[in-house]
């Protein structure tokens, strides 16, 4: 069987700039509040942790003294201050402000500190702002706590993904409605009734697809700007809840999780039976999407008919988050 290589980013995007937005960089229960955690995003290192309050921070790795990567030999943080393994100097985990230096007296100008980014902890991520120009946020992540359910949500799974696809194609994929039946075989072509703006970026309603496995009322996806989804989907006694987020590791690759959540049933046994056929099917189907999307080309100026779904709309909301 024949292998093939995806093309390099800058001979199937039109740009190779990372959007300004909010970017999943941890999973909640992987950091703490005594130990760094290293992480390769956006074609940077950073470093994840908590206060001593409980508070999650995502911080630039290398130290503002001589670049000395803070999670290697015996950097350490306690008590939230952060400590460089070169020269030992301290740093606010908080705020970024040296705190000390042990081998003197005189103290750095206050400017010379560790950069630390706007974060935010929500639905079991661990989110830093990015722009372009470093500019601070313009607005706030959308959050599964707004939603009004009489259940719990109960997480049933997670999948990861590492991908080549276009960035700028990856939501763009769930406005391309002629897919969907051509590609997975839907018994529909579906229809999105409204698309939204929101503060925190958009609400897309869909129309509920008939004569499928699982008989789905409801179907809306909320998008914090073009990194975060999360899709909803109800039935007559049954809901799901997929969280997916989309973090690039470089100018060529990202990571895109998926969480998935059942609506609580009364019993594990029956979030189970529920659950497990859906996530089944959700891979299998996104499966089946990489494997065009990891080799695609991002047209500019896509030859679209009718059916194709409101591809340019999305498009247009999409371009406000690019520099």
């Amino acid at each position: 069987m024949l292998t093939m290589e995806a093309l390099p980013m800058h001979r199937r995007a039109p740009d190779i700039g990372f959007p300004r937005g909010w970017y999943c960089v941890a999973e909640s229960e992987k950091v703490t509040a005594d130990e760094m955690l290293p992480v390769s995003y956006l074609d940077e290192q950073f470093i994840v942790y908590r206060g001593p309050d409980g508070t999650a921070h995502v911080a630039d790795a290398f130290c503002p003294h001589l670049g000395a990567h803070l999670a290697t030999l015996d950097g350490s943080i306690s008590e939230g201050k952060i400590t460089c393994p070169f020269h030992k100097w301290s740093f606010d985990g908080a705020t970024g402000r040296c705190v000390d230096i042990p081998y003197t007296k005189v103290m750095v100008p206050g400017s010379v500190k560790l950069k630390v980014y706007p974060t935010r902890e929500i639905d079991g991520m661990v989110l830093a702002w990015y722009h372009p120009e470093g500019e601070e946020p313009d607005f706030e992540p959308w959050s599964r706590e707004s939603l009004d359910v009489d259940a719990p949500w109960i997480p049933h799974s997670t999948t990861f993904r590492e991908s080549t696809c276009p960035y700028r194609d990856l939501f763009e994929n769930l406005f391309d409605t002629a897919h969907v039946q051509q590609l997975h075989g839907s018994n529909f072509l579906p229809t999105i009734e409204s698309m939204e703006r929101t503060s925190f970026g958009m609400h897309a309603r869909f129309s509920p697809p008939t004569g499928e496995r699982f008989p789905v009322t409801g179907l809306e996806n909320m998008f914090t700007g073009v990194s975060l989804m999360t899709q909803l989907v109800t039935g007559d006694g049954f809901g799901f809840l997929q969280s997916v987020s989309a973090t690039p590791i470089d100018h060529e690759r990202f990571v895109q999780v998926s969480r998935l959540y059942v609506r609580d049933m009364g019993s594990p046994e029956l979030n189970e039976a529920l659950g497990k056929p859906f996530a089944d099917n959700t891979a299998f189907e996104t499966d089946k999407d990489f494997k065009v999307l990891d080799f695609k080309k991002h047209l500019a100026r896509p030859q679209l008919c009718a059916g194709d779904g409101p591809i340019m709309k999305w498009r247009s909301y999409q371009e406000e988050f690019y520099a």
